[in-house]
């Protein structure tokens, strides 16, 4: 599998495509799953610079994700996108270095990716 900048979970189907369409005009390279059990697949599978979970997923959660590949990858930098801003601080323990609430407006967001990207 080729060198991917950014893996991106996320199930909602409308809040992926927008980080997609918002990705592509960036020129970021990514792969991009609806479940927590494909973004373990692809991460053992692949190469990424950063991984971007969205915390509410079937099967396994962001943080369910997050520590696993913490177990394989200890650096790199895991960003959580969450609805329920009270999953912060459960967020961080598991191991994201950013937070985002949902919905996403703006570019924050993007600055804050593009800064781990550089």
């Amino acid at each position: 599998m080729d060198k991917k900048q950014i893996l991106l979970a996320e199930d909602e189907f409308t809040a992926r495509k927008l980080l997609e369409f918002q990705l592509k005009r960036l020129n970021i390279v990514f792969d991009s799953v609806e479940t927590g059990s494909d973004a373990l697949e692809y991460f053992r599978r692949g190469s990424y610079k950063l991984v971007l979970l969205d915390e509410y997923m079937p099967g396994l959660n962001g943080s369910e994700v997050a520590r696993e590949i913490r177990k394989m990858d200890p650096t790199i930098p895991l960003l959580a996108m969450t609805s329920d801003p009270e999953a912060i601080p459960r967020l961080k323990e598991a191991g994201f270095r950013e937070v985002f609430v949902k919905p996403l407006h703006g570019k924050v967001h993007l600055d804050i990716i593009l800064g781990y990207l550089s």
